[in-house]
Formats: structure tokens, sequence, C-alpha cells
């Protein structure tokens, strides 16, 4: 099965099927809401013990091996591809653009069944066994399947993923890597995974540190088991090379990835830098013409292909199928033309040079009408599983100061923002999990002034400032109508409208407030973020907030705010977005994004803003050992409210996702949040187009 492997994407043992079934049928009415409470299940039992059950009676007849050679799908990227080197693109180069390109190649041990994020195994043989205890450690043995190859014919075994983890601890690789090998002790620098052997070729056996209660979800399953599996065969020399140099992580980022073979849909194939990149179909895919069947009772079954499997995972009684699609390759090669920007990329589409274009947005609201009345197209809409976001440099003054935080906050008005000035484009948020997500969503956060009136919420950040001891040489104002003798009191209004903008902002401690930078994207790449980051500037300096709002290329915000950073002192503010993480245990994006031990400068996480919170810490470790969905989902509530009472984000909007492509293109699955960019990485192994 290709490994679903994406930016952040934490996968994990299951999620909330009717969660998924209700988002999922929402029409363009610019909401996200599920339309009822979705329902839970344990983790899968089996029959025998094996992790497997007979397969229902009634199950579907699989699809044979495929022939490849189906034409090409054209698609366009518009962000460039920054790097070729898989290593290097889940840690400096965690873009979502290089990994629609290098996403299709690793497997591994497990991964989700789409659209209804089952757990299922990948490389593995079996449902992952419980772990035991062994003295004072926890252990796992794990088999894994003969007969899966690398793309030049060596054999995928247990000693590739032995490497591609010692390779993560060794090196001390950062980002997503941090999220498959976990830290215990960040600062002692020891793990929680404390041993990898291979026993054979084919089994596993996993060691977790010492620890009263077994590690959990959020390490087990959603960590070290989704870990993606590099060919050792391919790189063990290259990084014994880079051992011996004087930065053996920057060493291994720069190497050249051509060449790698893959075990997954596809192998990279060619790129040009800012003209286009390839992948080809890989011909000894181990689940090529399997067809994968999800019934009403989630139970999973996967069967058929060149393999001969048939597996059942789940209860095994429902004869009622909710999806079904088979795997490929079924195209010979799909290719990403570079065009840098939205508007470039969108033209090349009705020009007719591209099927598709791979845009983490969806089809800007702009375009829309335009595209409606172009003929042979067709379109899919899906609720967003991911949210545009404002960050605040917390190593830095003033953003390290809550009440500055807190006083933005309160004056951006999101509501004004997504139906006013953007016309509906947009869906006003303050959590992180989307509403979409019912199982996991939370609605008691702190909406900072939200449906209170323009004046009384700027009076609120003032006087906040006040209380946290910011001074003005002109503090700044907002007119009540009493007080305004050109205006014509009106005893249904407060205020008149009229602000006096504050003048020589200064700490607490006496400095003045400099100029704050804040990046964003162009118009060109997102007019929605550039026009809110617009209107941050201008309530930021009505507060007296000297705020210069730089429009700047994607690649290079996150070249200066992501790891590697020396001191993280070379920004102010940032807007830019996450797609969602595991719909299945969300708060997992939560601990990458804001824990300690993944502070981009000290640990190489994405922990940007570098938050280290107390409160945040304990309900992160409570995390790492929730065993259950229930108590995981009650902890993660928990985070939601710390975060949006704390700020390291101020998360602003999400918009549902337009899919546009042409009719040749058959798409395996049209409905599933987050739209057909997130799962995976646009189906590229398993879509199919029309000479």
């Amino acid at each position: 099965m290709n490994t679903r492997n994406r930016v952040l994407r934490l996968m994990a043992v299951f999620a909330a099927l009717a969660l998924i079934v209700s988002a999922c049928t929402d029409d363009d009415s610019g909401t996200t809401e599920a339309t009822s409470a979705p329902t839970t299940t344990a983790a899968p039992t089996t029959t025998d013990g094996s992790g497997t059950t007979a397969a229902p009676t009634t199950a579907p007849e699989t699809t044979e091996p495929t022939e490849t050679g189906g034409g090409v799908f054209t698609t366009a990227l518009v962000a460039d591809l920054t790097t070729n080197n898989f290593w290097a693109y889940l840690d400096p180069e965690s873009s979502v653009h290089n990994g629609y390109v290098l996403g299709q190649s690793h497997p591994a041990l497990y991964t989700l069944s789409i659209p209804d994020f089952l757990l299922v195994p990948g490389t593995a043989a079996e449902m992952p066994p419980a772990l035991a205890q062994e003295g004072e450690n926890w252990v796992a043995t794990i088999p894994l399947r003969e007969g899966m190859v690398w793309s030049d014919g060596e054999p995928v075994t247990a000693g590739d993923y032995v490497f591609t983890m010692n390779t993560i601890k060794d090196l001390e690789l950062g980002s997503n890597w941090i999220s498959y090998h976990p830290f215990k002790d960040a600062e002692a620098g020891t793990r929680w995974l404390e041993n990898v052997e291979a026993i054979d070729d084919y089994t596993l056996k996993l060691t977790f540190a010492a620890s009263d209660n077994a590690p959990g979800l959020a390490l087990y399953q959603n960590g070290v088991l989704q870990a993606p599996m590099l060919p050792e065969h391919f790189w063990a020399d290259i990084v014994t090379g880079c051992m011996a140099e004087e930065d053996p992580k920057a060493c291994l980022y720069a190497t050249d990835g051509t060449g790698e073979p893959s075990a997954g849909t596809d192998i990279f194939s060619t790129w040009e830098p800012g003209a286009f990149a390839s992948i080809v179909a890989n011909p000894d895919y181990y689940y090529a013409g399997v067809t994968y069947t999800v019934f009403d009772d989630l139970t999973f079954n996967q069967a058929g292909g060149a393999a001969g499997i048939d597996e059942t995972y789940g209860p095994g009684g429902s004869t009622e199928i909710l999806s079904q699609y088979a795997d490929g390759p079924f195209v010979s090669e799909v290719i990403y033309s570079e065009y840098g920007g939205q508007d470039a990329a969108y033209l090349a589409f009705l020009e007719g040079d591209v099927d598709y274009v791979l845009n983490p947005s969806g089809v800007p609201s702009g375009r829309r009408d335009q595209l409606l009345a172009e003929p042979g197209l067709e379109f899919a809409v899906n609720p967003s599983e991911g949210f545009r976001y404002l960050a605040f440099n917390l190593r830095k003054s003033p953003m390290n100061i809550d009440a500055f935080r807190q006083a933005l906050a309160y004056v951006i008005d999101k509501e004004f923002l997504m139906n006013s000035v953007l016309a509906g484009a947009g869906i006003p948020i303050y959590s992180l999990v989307p509403e979409a997500n019912a199982a996991w969503y939370t609605d008691e956060v702190n909406k900072w002034g939200s449906g209170i009136a323009e004046g009384e919420r700027f009076d609120m950040a003032v006087q906040l400032l006040k209380d946290a001891g910011f001074t003005w040489d002109v503090e700044p104002l907002a007119q009540r109508l009493e007080d305004d003798p050109d205006t014509e009191a009106d005893e249904s209004l407060e205020y008149s409208g009229v602000f006096t903008d504050g003048q020589g902002m200064r700490t607490p401690d006496g400095n003045l407030v400099p100029e704050l930078e804040l990046l964003t994207p162009g118009p060109g790449y997102d007019p929605l973020r550039s026009t809110v980051a617009t209107w941050i500037g201008v309530w930021g300096d009505r507060l007296g907030i000297p705020i210069d709002v730089n429009p700047t290329d994607f690649n290079t915000i996150v070249d200066l705010t992501f790891p590697p950073q020396e001191d993280g002192l070379g920004w102010d503010m940032y807007i830019l977005g996450w797609g969602g993480g595991d719909p299945s245990l969300p708060c997992t994006s939560h601990q990458a994004f804001f824990g300690a031990d993944q502070d981009a400068v000290g640990f190489g996480g994405f922990n940007t803003p570098g938050y280290n919170n107390a409160e945040f810490e304990a309900l992160s470790d409570a995390h790492d050992l929730a065993t259950t969905v229930e108590e995981a989902r009650g902890i993660c509530n928990d985070m939601e409210k710390n975060i949006s009472e704390n700020l390291p984000y101020i998360v602003l909007f999400s918009t549902p996702l337009t899919d546009v492509w042409r009719a040749g293109v058959e798409f395996p699955i049209t409905d599933v949040l987050g739209g057909l960019n997130a799962y995976p990485n646009a189906w590229v192994g398993q879509v199919k187009v029309t000479e």
C-alpha cells in the first residue's frame, strides 16, 4: 500500500467514521459543521489472534494487477519544488509542495485507509500487537511481509526500518522525524524508543524506555509505527560518509536524491528546478491491483493484486460497502510543472496545459465562477482539515508578552474579514481542530471579542495592554459618541467609529516598540492571507503597534521561520497555513506545533514560536500516555483551551476546499475531509487518465 505520508500527517489507530461520512457530504455553503456527533469504536478485534478475520462472504470482486502506461497525469504546482531528498523533505524542506512529488515512494509499517482513517498494515504483516512489559521496558515484536521489493529489485526488510530509525537518532533529525522517533527527555537527548532490532529480515523488535505506563496512541501507533522506511542499501554509505563531516545532518540533506529506489506506487524520475519534476510508475509495487473496501461497521478488506492477499480487519460482519477503490499505478508518468503562484497555474489549467492544479488552498474563490463556465471540467467541494494562522516569535519582545498577543487577538475581527472584506471566501475559526471533526472539536475556547462591537473590542485591547504596563506617547482611543461634538448622539450606539491611533508605544520596561515585520504570502500565492495581513497591519497601527506587512515568497518564509535556525531571532510574525494533522488523533499536531521538545531552535521541531508552557507540557505528557480515544479526546480539548488562551498562534480562518479537474481524469474518491490534495498527495498512484 502506498505510504500516505505528508507534512505533519501523524497517522493513528481509528477515526470516527460517522464524522467523515457527515463531513464529506457538506455542500458549498461555506460551513464545515458535521450534522451529527460521530460515534467512536475501540481498536479492531480479531477472531484468531493473527490480526485478521475471514473476509465477508459478500466481499466485492477484486481487481487484478493492472498494466501501467495508461497515459500521463499533468499537474501544476503553485510553489516550486525545493528538494528531491526525502530526508530533507521531512525536516528543513517540509513544504506540502515537496510532499506532492516525493510522498509516494516510501513504505511504512502501518498506514491509514482512505477516506475512513483506519489503521491498517502496510509493510507489517498484521495489526500491531499490544505492548508487553519486559523488565521495566515495553516491547513489541512485529512481523513484516515477505515479497515487497524496492524498485531496483532489493527486498524491503526489517533492516531498512532499523537503519531509518537509527539514522533519525544518530543524526538528530528534526521536524517530522521527531514525531516518528519521539523524545522522552529532549534535554538529555533520550528517546522513547530505546532500541530497534531486526531479529531476522522479516521480524522487528521494538523496545520502549522504562515507564510505569505503556506508551500511548500518540507515541506507539501514531508515532514509531508510522515512520517511513528508507532503503538501507542506497543510503547507508551516504550516511556513513556524512557522519565524518562537521555537520552530518546538513551533509545528508544536501545529497542529491536522484536514483533512490522506491517501494511505493511511483519512482522519482526527473527534476528541472524552476521548470518541472516527474515521477514514473513503479512496476514492482507490492499492492498494485489490490482493492480496498470499507464496510459500514468499520471492517476493512484488502484483496487481490499480484501478491494475492485477502485480509480483513475489524468486526467482519457487515455487507454494506461505504467506500471502495483499487490501487494502481494506472498512469505511466506524473508531471509536475512549477508555476510559482496560483495565477499562472490556473491560467495553464484553463489553457489545457495541465489536468489538475495541486493547490493546498483549493480553487481560489475568484476563479470559481470562471471555471464553472468552462466545459469539460469536474468539481468537488470538501470541508477543510487545515487552517491559516498568525504566529508570534516568543523569543523576542514584545511578542513574548501575553497581553501583546491577546490585544491583537481582540482587534482582529475575523467575522468582518471573512464575511465583509472577503465576501464569505473563508470561515472564521478559533480552534486548531475543525468543527467538521466533531468527535474532537471543542467550542470551549477563548474567542477574544467575537460578537463584540469594534469599539468595545478596541477598548478591551487597550486596557489589557495598559494593565500589562504598556504606555504610549499618544494613547490609542476609540472615540465614543458622547465625546464627539461633531456627531449627533445615537442612544443605540456607544462608539462613533472614529479612532485615534496610538503613537510611541513602549513595552513595560520602557523600551520603544520597534517596527515589527509581518511576513505573509503575496496575493499571487494566496490573496486571502495577503488581505488578512494588510488588515492586521491596520489594526496594529491603530493600537500603536508599528507593523510592516511584507508580502514574501512562500518558500522564503519557510526558510526564515522553520528549522534550521541558529537563534530564531530572524523574524517577528508570519502568516502561513497547516493542513490538519491526523483526524483520528489531532492533538499529535498540537504537540508538534507547541511542545517544548519540538522547539525549532533548540531541537529542530515545528514549534517555530518557541512556546514553552508548563500547563501545556503536562497535557502533552498525559497525551503521550493516553491509550484510549476517550482519554486522548479530553486532553486534546484542554490543549485547545490552553493555546486559545496563550496564543502562540492566532488561528485565523479556514476555507471549504474546491477541486477542479479535466473530465478525462478519474480520481478513486472525491468526497474526503481535506480535499483531493490531501490523501494521498492527490492520489497519483490511483488516478486514471483517459487519452
